[in-house]
């Protein structure tokens, strides 16, 4: 009778298994085999430490809601990372907001648009597998080689032109004034986007306008951005569909800064330096224009 009870225990253990084998697979995995664990490597040198409205740093990575895995990915791109994995929380099935996040290009490139200049991606791709691990892999915009010949360019503009008197105002109008002085748009590249050489100045970097002497709006932007950075300003790129220029925190408010506006193109080829640009809020801005910086004001919530 007891060698019967034992083969009956038996049954019923492995029929449980058996019955229920993908649960019970699943959690050995998940927690002893496939442990959730987060890796968190060192951030760069160019990580902003400052909090916006739409997007926050975090030290969560298993996020509970959209928000909060919004959050994760900019914390990845502000950090500089190559790629990096987390996972979502057991009670949020993410997977619909990563693939849709990762099919979004006009909302990665927003979210791209609040980190430093150095760890803006060119390309961006996100994974997810069936246990709700998220990987996602940054090329870098800027080379090791970009950034070397571009600091050691901005490090002599700022030592010959800014002194530690000299209010914030300032010293972006005398960048701002600089980089406009010494640029030209590109109009050779806007005008053939398909041409072989189009890359040929890093018009679209701030390399265009510091080494190159050229720029599209990019790189009027990202050359202004660096000085800001460099002056511990507040600021972050601001685009609508087809433009892009800083945003700049300076005595208490929200500024806009447009260097390429400021830099207008003329029929004679006379180079011409403007100021209906330079730090002005958004009432002023779209009295200017609405056509070409209509930005989305439910992401740069620092406009308002």
């Amino acid at each position: 009778m007891k060698k019967f009870l034992k083969y009956l225990i038996v049954l019923c253990i492995c029929a449980g298994i058996i019955y229920y084998k993908e649960p019970i697979a699943t959690y050995l995995y998940t927690n002893f085999i496939f442990k959730k664990e987060v890796v968190v490597p060192e951030v760069t040198s160019y990580h902003k430490d400052y909090a916006f409205a739409y997007v926050q740093e975090t030290n969560n990575f298993y996020p509970k809601t959209k928000e909060e895995l919004l959050n994760v990915i900019y914390t990845i791109l502000n950090a500089g990372w190559d790629t990096f994995s987390f996972y979502c929380s057991d009670e949020y099935d993410c997977s619909t907001d990563v693939n849709a996040i990762a099919k979004d290009a006009e909302l990665l490139s927003n979210i791209n648009n609040f980190v430093h200049p150095y760890n803006t991606y060119e390309t961006i791709s996100i994974s997810i597998n069936n246990f709700n691990k998220i990987t996602i892999g940054v090329t870098h915009q800027y080379t090791n080689n970009d950034i070397l010949e571009i600091d050691k360019k901005i490090n002599a503009i700022y030592e010959e032109l800014i002194t530690d008197t000299m209010s914030d105002y300032d010293k972006i109008k005398k960048i701002h004034d600089y980089i406009i002085s010494h640029t030209v748009y590109d109009s050779l590249k806007e005008e053939d986007p398909t041409d072989a050489n189009r890359y040929k100045y890093k018009s679209n970097m701030a390399y265009g306008p510091l080494l190159a002497g050229k720029a599209l709006c990019g790189g009027y932007t990202d050359a202004m951005a660096l000085f800001l950075e460099k002056m511990n300003i507040p600021n972050y790129r601001i685009s609508s569909d087809n433009h892009i220029w800083n945003l700049v925190y300076i005595n208490g408010s929200w500024k806009h800064l447009d260097l390429t506006w400021d830099d207008p193109i003329t029929s004679t080829g006379e180079s011409i330096l403007t100021h209906k640009f330079f730090l002005i809020d958004t009432t002023t801005l779209k009295n200017l224009d609405r056509e070409q910086h209509n930005f989305n004001e439910k992401v740069y919530l620092e406009t308002k």
